[in-house]
């Protein structure tokens, strides 16, 4: 199950999209259950990586096929004042995955030193 949902299209005359910006709302209080981030904690470092198609929570991701060229290396993924929301670039990744969907993966590291994995469906790739 992923924790976004939305739809985000990349095509070839369309290159260098972004940034986006995912927010992970953080627990109003110490007793709430609504945010994605325990109250009192923030984001402190993320990774993003793209895979093909719809890829579900599991221990391994290695028989996932990984897209690492729908994420814009050049652009260091931003995270805002708040700590609370990253933002990220994309780019084509070529003809090989044109007509096909993406998952994103954000791999969360929090200041308390937990980490978590957050999944957005779907980038369609023209």
């Amino acid at each position: 199950m992923a924790e976004f949902t939305g739809t985000i299209e990349v095509g070839y005359n369309t290159d260098l999209w972004g940034p986006y910006g995912f927010k992970f709302p953080i627990n109003t209080t110490e007793t709430s259950n609504d945010g994605m981030i325990p109250f009192g904690d923030v984001i402190t470092a993320v990774t993003v990586k793209a895979y093909q198609g719809k890829v579900t929570r599991k221990d391994t991701l290695s028989e996932e096929t990984e897209i690492a060229t729908l994420i814009d290396d050049a652009y260091t993924p931003a995270i805002n004042a708040g700590q609370d929301k990253v933002s990220i670039k994309l780019q084509y990744p070529g003809v090989d995955y044109k007509a096909q969907k993406a998952t994103l993966i954000f791999e969360l590291t929090l200041q308390s030193g937990a980490k978590k994995a957050f999944y957005y469906t779907y980038v369609y790739i023209r």
